[in-house]
């Protein structure tokens, strides 16, 4: 069978391999994987080689959904039910029937058609298979990402949920996962703003730290300022002392020379 995703997810080699392996049917798997192996080790792409044996067979559930997912858009009413569940915050009365019966009538409608797929590749699948079909799908309605990876046709094992619930009941479970990813959402957003303010104290306590370096400085040149001016008072202290006790002396001996020169004339007018 040939899938819708090449020539749209053959990017790589291995996507093209990979796609065409999930279209086989589970009994070719193994001997085709191999076979490319060989043929990329054989050109050289170790890497190529191993990815490619690492590819696991899968099961027949998940063989008839990957079937599935490979016709036209089927899965489309299943999963845009799907949304319409994550996106309701409670359901009731007529809103909640309507749903469930919506949700039954598009599994069954899918299951038959994986039956129908399987039977015409010869390769029937057996009642617990046709279970593993109706669980995973029903799980998808409810997680996007299984929803996503049952689309994409690459399915290894079926994906079941834990529990069952009575007719109903089985539409409000769906909004679980939602509340649960809203709670965690909200959970990783407070963690977030947890952590901007740790960054916000981080970089405040270093700006402060660097404040209060910057400031130690400066008191320390303010305080070395300080002194100097101190010591420069003293020292102008002390030379104006020292000015005045030498103006002092040069008086006293300006005095002395005075009386000594009028002595001297007085002794010569006498003579």
């Amino acid at each position: 069978m040939t899938s819708r995703l090449v020539g749209i997810v053959d990017v790589v080699p291995i996507d093209r391999i990979a796609d065409e392996l999930y279209a086989l049917p589970p009994a070719g798997f193994v001997a085709a994987r191999d076979a490319h192996a060989r043929r990329a080790a054989e050109l050289g792409d170790q890497a190529l080689a191993r990815a490619i044996a690492a590819l696991r067979k899968p099961t027949a559930s998940a063989w008839a959904l990957n079937s599935l997912a490979r016709e036209a858009d089927v899965l489309g009413d299943l999963l845009a039910l799907g949304e319409e569940l994550r996106a309701a915050e409670e359901l009731r009365g007529n809103a909640l029937r309507q749903l469930s019966t919506r949700r039954r009538v598009a599994l069954n409608t899918l299951v038959r058609r994986a039956e129908d797929l399987a039977r015409t590749a010869g390769h029937p699948l057996g009642s617990e298979a046709v279970r593993q079909v109706r669980a995973t799908l029903g799980a998808a309605v409810a997680d996007r990402v299984l929803a996503a990876r049952i689309r994409a046709g690459r399915l290894v094992k079926p994906v079941e949920r834990a529990g069952s619930a009575p007719a109903g009941g089985a539409v409000r479970d769906e909004l679980a996962p939602r509340r649960e990813r809203r709670r965690e959402r909200e959970l990783a957003e407070a963690c977030e703003d947890v952590d901007a303010a740790h960054a916000d104290v981080r970089r405040a306590e270093a700006a402060l730290a660097e404040a209060t370096r910057e400031l130690d400085e400066r008191a320390e040149q303010a305080a070395a300022a300080h002194a100097e001016f101190r010591r420069a008072q003293r020292a102008e202290h002390e030379a104006a002392v020292t000015a005045e006790r030498a103006r002092r002396r040069a008086s006293g001996a300006q005095e002395r020379l005075d009386r000594a020169r009028r002595r001297v004339a007085d002794l010569r007018g006498e003579a």
